[in-house]
């Protein structure tokens, strides 16, 4: 199969500082799929306005979700062969903890953070012309504070915020154990969606409370290496 898989640049040591853009692609990977990446530095230029989408032939799949759902259903590809129906069940509810409400915390640790904002800002922002440098960050900063506050997340404290990605990031940590992957031996969907957020949780270039808490837990640096072994194999960082 030759397909397209469309994303944001790679940065700060990590495949992508993504989640998302990082779960598409493993399961790309997972599946076994020939596939040419293309960075777009816009992602109001994609279907829905946000990366990653893939494109196989005509379709223009948008959303991990739906790539995870394409690639079963037009592949015959199984992400969680070998799991039991329990284990299906306890992935598919720790992937959504993961990306609806970890990816928050995540979100605001990057764009709403004192701290990490000039970073972040200097990374999306800094190749462009001073006059629309100075305009554009202010703006998308403010969608990701209104996004924030509809999603329920930002309405919080901070220390209140960051509790709740130290509660998932220890559900996670607790989960993985002294195994190599999620459920074992052998990776599965899971890990598609834990390994991004744990990585990116890990940036020593981001520092704060959601750096010290990953770093806490001593499972998740091998955890990520072995990911990148296997995944990310030519990725330097």
């Amino acid at each position: 199969m030759a397909l397209i898989y469309k994303q944001f640049q790679s940065g700060f040591g990590v495949p992508s500082p993504s989640p998302f853009c990082m779960k598409g692609e493993i399961y790309l990977k997972m599946a076994g799929a020939d596939y040419a990446s293309e960075i777009i530095d816009d992602p109001r230029k994609a279907p829905k306005g946000k990366l990653p989408y893939l494109i196989d032939n005509s379709a223009e799949i948008a959303d991990t979700a739906l790539i995870r759902r394409h690639l079963e259903n037009t592949y015959g590809v199984d992400f969680d062969a070998g799991l039991t129906i329990e284990e299906r069940a306890v992935a598919h509810a720790m992937a959504r903890m993961t990306e609806e409400r970890l990816y928050w915390v995540t979100l605001f640790s990057r764009w709403i953070d004192d701290h990490n904002w000039p970073i972040i800002k200097d990374f999306w922002f800094g190749d462009m012309p001073p006059i629309i440098r100075n305009i554009v960050p202010v703006i998308a900063r403010k969608q990701v504070q209104k996004g924030l506050h509809a999603q329920g997340l930002g309405r919080h404290s901070v220390p209140d915020i960051y509790a709740f990605g130290a509660a998932d990031l220890e559900a996670l940590s607790v989960q993985l154990g002294q195994k190599a992957f999620m459920f074992g031996d052998q990776p599965s969907s899971l890990d598609a969606t834990a390994y991004p957020a744990i990585t990116n949780s890990l940036i020593e270039a981001l520092p704060g409370p959601l750096l010290d808490i990953a770093k806490s837990h001593s499972n998740f640096a091998p955890y990520a290496a072995r990911c990148q072994a296997l995944w990310f194999p030519d990725f330097g960082g």
